[in-house]
């Protein structure tokens, strides 16, 4: 049941000081972007949290941080803000061009992403969609911050699907490639982890999704790391280094799928259970897609039947 009592006692400037604050971190900050006082400011914070009956931010080192009743607040006001400017614009008659914000994993980018990025502008040309790549923390940031309306990729770690949901589309392994140049490469289907870990080896960074998988996969099998390494997120980096050195390379299946398909590239064939993790779509539970990137949302979903 709504209680009417307690919205009726929030006001604008309530919510303008908390979302200040919750993206600059500081009352000093907040008050100057606002053009208010930090005791007014503070005052502010201070009734909402009267109002909610929790408090909103923890002090830290660095300033103020959102507990966990202000992060709850904080995902739906921002949606509920975004609603508002849109209502605005609509209601002045200057709504801006429809656009879908798609966040991508270096897994899909040059193959599921495109796939249903191609069917959809066929179907609407005049809906722009921006494609938004990154590094895992800042693409789930942006997701939260709603300035992204879904993520296609490999499923997160648990530890960052709090206010998310995930829709699986199909399985996809991590496998290690080479050049069809390299000797390895004659030996693919027949080989070990043991054959492989004295060879220079390009792999995830750590702290990524694909690398946790990729240190499970090592320690089950009594390999801490490999003797000679190269670090980094980038696939097209590892595709071209590979292809010009013997070294062998470590990444998504979905990566490598134009260089597997025209044999410029071999799979070496090593597989563990370790290796294979879900492609899908994460959301922000609490936000409502746009009727747009709802659409967006179908095409991959169809597109995603070629890889199940």
């Amino acid at each position: 049941m709504v209680d009417r009592s307690m919205l009726n006692r929030i006001r604008m400037r309530h919510l303008r000081c908390f979302l200040a604050v919750a993206r600059l971190g500081t009352v000093t900050a907040a008050a100057k972007e606002l053009n208010s006082s930090q005791p007014a400011l503070s005052r502010s914070l201070a009734e909402l949290d009267e109002i909610i009956g929790n408090p909103m931010f923890s002090r830290t080192g660095r300033g103020l941080a959102l507990t966990e009743s202000g992060a709850k607040l904080n995902r739906y006001l921002e949606t509920a803000m975004s609603q508002i400017e849109a209502g605005a614009l609509l209601a002045k008659g200057n709504l801006p061009r429809p656009e879908v914000n798609v966040g991508m994993l270096p897994n899909v980018t040059r193959a599921l992403a495109v796939d249903a990025s191609v069917t959809f502008k066929a179907a609407y040309p005049d809906v722009d969609l921006v494609m938004h790549w990154g590094a895992v923390p800042e693409v789930v940031g942006r997701l939260h911050r709603q300035e992204i309306d879904v993520v296609v990729g490999r499923l997160l770690n648990l530890n960052r699907m709090e206010g998310l949901s995930f829709e699986p589309l199909f399985t996809e392994s991590l496998i290690f490639v080479v050049d069809r140049e390299h000797p390895l490469a004659a030996r693919a289907g027949t080989l070990t982890l043991q054959d492989i870990v004295g060879e220079m080896v390009v792999i995830p960074t750590a702290g990524t999704i694909i690398r946790e998988e990729l240190d499970k996969f090592l320690k089950a099998r009594g390999v801490n790391e490999f003797s000679h390494q190269i670090l980094t997120v980038s696939m097209e980096f590892l595709r071209t280094y590979i292809t010009q050195t013997p070294a062998v390379g470590c990444a998504p299946l979905g990566a490598m799928r134009t260089e597997l398909a025209s044999g410029a590239l071999v799979d070496l064939g090593l597989r563990g259970e370790e290796l294979v993790s879900s492609v899908g779509m994460s959301f922000a539970t609490s936000r409502r897609l746009s009727d747009e990137a709802l659409r967006f949302v179908d095409h991959v979903r169809a597109a995603a039947q070629k890889y199940v």
